[in-house]
């Protein structure tokens, strides 16, 4: 391994916590990294790339991408066909070797690994991690129905620390594959992309690159200096400039909603509203018909007609974005024109500002996406004034602290990870926390990120979520246990509290109880003797752990019930 390979290889490993692992390893998962944050550009877990071990069918990594998310559990994927009526989907397999040599036979054993993996009666041993992506894809496979762009394209990525020469044998080894691969008539299209250091090298900067894109913004004025703001512009842009800023080269869109507020809604009048007027060819009409896009940047750079945008997003015109990028396949969408407002300022009061004042076509009141919005940043600060402990950092907007190095990918808290952990230790539902997040928080109404709701039980349940992934990566719990780790997290509250009972969430008992939580959490030896007694009583429980999920309320009625037996002795 060459010396910038191996630089970059070490900060990565630092930033994930991953030095307990062997170098082969740590290569798999920089390799799965880089390759996925290409493909989707959202915080994910690393672990939910790994297939590496036996039975991984000479896979080391596997990401199935539907509708721009990353799935990693069936329950995901049935929440977001649901909400949006179509299914976009790319597989991404990828394996890795250390080797600064491109193989012909392993190239082979992969791409057969490859072929397996999608066949109706895979003949080779499969580990449980690709039990559980076979179940996905199977899935997938299963609401053809709603392929109504295109079929799942397919996608192999192998990568080693050498170069790749485009050798005539090896060429004709992936060309065959890729033939056999697409005569399964499954895939729309089926992609090998060979990667070496020097490619490596290129998507691990990337990651670092906050978004950028660059459209022709020919029509439009330039308002007036407005304090706080660079500059700002109003006027319209054709559809096939506005694909630019949402969806990526695969055709899947961008995380770019602002604050993610919008990701817990789900289909509404508005969307109908604005879904018929271009299925029934309006496409001139819809420049006046719509109260159009409005978008943030950090930085703007001009070249004539040109814009570059950089770390931008829209914090307004989601369900615009979502319904035209849903109807780019309807003929005539050429004719479209889309009104928009760009505002370039790094002051995040006036991003906010802007959010709150242009939404107003939407079934969500001001006054309570005001007061989401508000808790988000409330939130944020009070993860930032937690000193004295770990440093966790909460990213209400998705890839806030992607060009941050100094911050650990670990000690990052996204929204789905929130929502879950408050869920499962707050609300004892450990058991309802599968699926897309959004339908997550839709399952608790008025029981989630409520403006009277103390901050010290949110931070309190992240960090009890880092600290025993921290548990599980320096094998001091047997990962074995970590499909439960959702219900581990309510357990745990219970014993650090001494109750099931769970205080009113804007109580000054409740911040007592939390801030109890936390000090234990922060302390490594009653933090690790926690878990122990958690796991204890996991054991006790008798639970069948060779499952692969724990859906049901019963699993968490029969923990509880051991943890109450154990406070009354």
């Amino acid at each position: 391994m060459d010396k910038i390979t191996r630089n970059l290889l070490e900060n990565f490993v630092g930033e994930n916590e991953l030095e307990r692992l062997e170098e082969f390893k740590q290569f798999e998962y920089f390799v799965n990294y880089v390759v996925v944050s290409k493909l989707h550009r959202s915080s994910f877990e690393l672990d939910s790339l790994d297939t590496g071990e036996g039975g991984d069918v000479a896979i080391d990594g596997l990401a199935v991408i539907v509708n721009g998310r990353l799935i990693t559990d069936v329950d995901e994927l049935d929440d977001i066909v649901s909400d949006s009526k179509y299914l976009d989907c790319d597989v991404a397999f990828i394996q890795s070797k250390t080797s600064s040599k491109f193989e012909g036979s392993e190239i082979g054993s992969f791409i057969f690994g490859v072929k397996d993996f999608i066949s109706d009666q895979p003949k080779l041993v499969h580990n449980e991690k690709m039990k559980k992506l076979k179940e996905i894809w199977e899935a997938v496979i299963s609401k053809s129905s709603y392929m109504v762009h295109r079929r799942p394209n397919c996608k192999l990525y192998y990568a080693t620390t050498g170069k790749w020469i485009d050798d005539q044998n090896l060429r004709a080894v992936v060309s065959s594959g890729q033939i056999e691969i697409e005569d399964s008539g499954l895939f729309q299209e089926t992609f090998f992309e060979p990667y070496g250091a020097s490619e490596l090298q290129r998507l691990y900067h990337e990651t670092r690159n906050k978004l950028s894109s660059t459209v022709t913004f020919q029509n439009r004025i330039t308002l007036p200096d407005i304090d706080g703001v660079k500059e700002a512009f109003l006027g319209i842009l054709p559809f096939q400039e506005f694909l630019k800023l949402i969806q990526d080269s695969n055709e899947s869109m961008y995380s770019i909603f602002y604050d993610n507020v919008r990701d817990f809604q789900g289909e509404n009048e508005v969307n109908a509203k604005i879904k018929d007027t271009l299925d029934n060819g309006k496409f001139d009409l819809f420049c006046v018909l719509n109260n159009g896009v409005t978008l943030v940047a950090t930085s703007l750079t001009p070249a004539g007609n040109k814009f570059t945008l950089r770390d931008y997003q829209i914090v307004n015109g989601c369900q615009t974005s979502h319904v035209l990028h849903k109807s780019k396949s309807i003929e005539g969408m050429n004719r479209v024109n889309v009104p928009v407002k760009v505002i370039v300022t790094e002051d995040e009061d006036i991003k906010n500002q802007i959010t709150l004042a242009t939404n107003s076509q939407t079934e969500v009141k001001p006054e309570q996406l005001a007061s989401l919005t508000l808790f988000q940043k409330k939130l944020e600060l009070y993860y930032n004034s937690m000193k004295g402990g770990v440093d966790l950092y909460y990213e209400r907007r998705s890839q806030q602290y992607h060009a941050t190095p100094e911050v650990k990918k670990t000690q990052i808290i996204s929204i789905p990870i929130q929502i879950k952990t408050f869920a499962s230790a707050f609300l004892n539902a450990p058991h309802l926390v599968s699926g897309y997040y959004g339908t997550i928080a839709r399952r608790f109404p008025g029981k989630i990120f409520e403006s009277n709701h103390k901050h010290s039980p949110y931070y309190a349940s992240a960090l009890c979520y880092y600290r025993l992934e921290g548990l599980f990566r320096n094998n001091i719990i047997d990962v074995r246990y970590k499909k439960l780790r959702f219900h581990m997290i309510m357990i745990a509250r219970m014993l650090s509290m001494e109750s099931v009972e769970i205080p009113l969430l804007n109580s000054n008992k409740i911040e007592k109880n939390s801030e109890k939580f936390i000090r234990i959490l922060n302390d490594d030896i009653k933090c690790t003797e926690l878990f122990s007694m958690v796991v204890e009583i996991f054991d006790q429980s008798n639970l069948d752990l060779s499952k692969r999920q724990f859906k049901a309320e019963s699993e968490s009625d029969l923990l509880i019930s051991k943890l109450k037996l154990k406070l009354e002795k």
